[in-house]
């Protein structure tokens, strides 16, 4: 009776130990810290506990296995690190009562040591490496031993686990921080609250607050950029055309995105700016000089033109001499009208103060006069010009002079892309609270691919069919901009080999009708 006492006693005491053991090795895995101070701490406390003779954690890296160990046994255990390790992956769990029954691979095994358990360390399905135990006498291993150390493995893994995804993370905020430092263009981020939760150097300079004192701050109450502000707050997908100067006199194109989290959530969102200071001064440069050179210009030119067309005067021209006048003249109508497109897009802009010259006009007027001018290019072509005007258009205030260069420039296209023997038709009517001005031919038509960049800038397609037509690509910028000016929009309707239609529309509300009342006398 007295030995099952003592029996019992003994196991009550291990059982105490084991379980103080654990506790010893679940606050060390809490304090944290790198792998090289804790898994040391944890092979000692864990050889106590199993009273082994060598315990060796065997993680798996992608150049050499980092390996811990502890015991008088662990050195002769060295050499079969990757054999059990491999054992263990392929078939998990290993236990030999006594290596002298080792088989198969294992087999190396026999004679090196008594016994051995081996555990696999995983976390979150993903494979760490391997904890082993070994003694030099073969061992029976009871069940609070193998639930001590399963229990120490799934730790393990778990401090494991975490000590890496620590380490990436101490990684990547080092990283961020290195690039966010070392970066020109200013960043700020603010979370779903609208705290500020970074502000890199180059921000604290274009918004001249420091970061510890916006850190933590709503944006609206650190930062003085109203309008970034706003974006911030109330976000927006597309930052096109937004521009931002501050007190430095530093203008910045702003580039927000969303933070979102893993169910696509947003959790914040962060403010880029791109100072483009150099290169609006560039474009301003550039655009006052073609302005310039465009004005001084149009002296000479008309000089030319008045002279040229006056030589019949001074005397009569042979044929060949005036064909040489003839195109004299016309290259001095080709330069005068790119001047004019020039200085027209210039003061269209999209970032030019252009203000709209509204005024009593006549859009049946405006359509009768330009199909006029055009009829002897048109005839010249053989070109049938058809005129389609709604005669119940109102009476619109609308800018008369810019009105016109559109609809001519559609008009001058028509005529110069439709092949001889076609038809043009100029149309202008009311649809759905808009005036609608058309021009459609019979031309070859647009591919879809050319559609979607017709009216940019200095844009124009590309066709052997058209390599004799002259042009500056800029018609179209000038329509579209006219357009837009007037709160309306322009568009084509195209298909290859079946010709085009182009259209401008303005809002009847827009244009400040005079009044149902106000409409031509039929």
């Amino acid at each position: 009776m007295s030995d099952s006492l003592q029996e019992l006693s003994e196991r009550l005491k291990l059982y105490t130990d084991r379980q103080a053991l654990l506790l010893q090795i679940t606050r060390r895995i809490a304090q944290g810290g790198s792998l090289g101070a804790m898994l040391p701490d944890i092979t000692n406390a864990t050889l106590r506990g199993s009273h082994a003779d060598g315990i060796r954690i065997v993680l798996d890296t992608t150049v050499v296995p980092l390996t811990y160990a502890s015991g008088p046994l662990a050195g002769q255990m060295l050499k079969f690190d990757k054999l059990v390790a491999r054992h263990v992956a392929a078939h998990g769990e290993t236990e030999l009562a006594s290596t002298a029954t080792a088989d198969g691979e294992l087999d190396e095994l026999k004679g090196a040591f008594g016994a051995l358990l081996a555990l696999p360390l995983n976390a979150q399905n993903t494979r760490l490496g391997v904890l082993w135990v070994a003694f030099e006498q073969p061992h029976e291993f009871t069940p609070e031993e193998h639930t001590f150390l399963s229990i120490v493995a799934g730790q393990t893994a778990v401090a494991i686990a975490n000590a890496y995804a620590y380490d990436t993370a101490r990684r990547g905020r080092e990283q961020l921080a290195a690039i966010l430092s070392s970066s020109a263009d200013p960043v700020l981020v603010i979370d779903e609250d609208e705290a500020v939760l970074v502000l890199n150097p180059a921000a604290e300079r274009a918004f001249g607050v420091s970061a510890a004192h916006a850190m933590g701050q709503p944006v609206g109450r650190v930062i003085n950029a109203p309008p970034l502000v706003e974006l911030l707050k109330n976000g927006t997908a597309n930052t096109e055309g937004i521009e931002w100067q501050n007190e430095a006199g530093h203008t910045f194109a702003p580039r927000l995105s969303d933070v979102v989290d893993e169910d696509n959530n947003r959790t914040g969102r962060v403010l880029m700016l791109r100072d483009i200071t150099r290169y609006k001064n560039l474009r301003d440069n550039q655009s006052e000089f073609v302005s310039t050179v465009s004005h001084d210009l149009r002296s000479p030119l008309t000089y030319m033109q008045g002279y040229a067309t006056m030589l019949p005067m001074v005397g009569p021209l042979n044929e060949k001499q005036q064909g040489f006048a003839d195109k004299i003249i016309s290259g001095i109508a080709q330069m005068t009208d790119l001047v004019d497109k020039i200085l027209d897009a210039g003061r269209l802009d999209p970032e030019g103060n252009y203000q709209l010259n509204r005024e009593t006009c006549d859009v049946t007027k405006i359509v009768t006069d330009i199909v006029a001018a055009h009829a002897q290019p048109a005839e010249k072509k053989n070109l049938a010009l058809i005129t389609n005007v709604d005669p119940a258009l109102p009476i619109l205030n609308l800018d008369d002079v810019m009105l016109r260069r559109a609809l001519n420039n559609l008009v001058d296209n028509a005529i110069k892309y439709t092949p001889d023997g076609g038809t043009i038709t100029v149309s202008a009517s009311l649809r759905d609270n808009d005036l609608v001005l058309s021009v459609k031919d019979t031309g070859l038509g647009i591919s879809e691919e050319n559609q979607k960049h017709l009216f940019e800038r200095f844009r124009r397609v590309r066709r052997r069919e058209h390599q004799t037509v002259k042009g500056s690509g800029l018609g179209l910028f000038i329509v579209k901009s006219v357009a837009q000016r007037h709160g309306g929009d322009a568009w084509i309707e195209s298909k290859e080999g079946e010709g085009s239609t182009f259209n401008i529309s303005i809002p009847l509300e827009g244009a400040n009708l005079l009044g149902a009342d106000a409409r031509k006398p039929q």
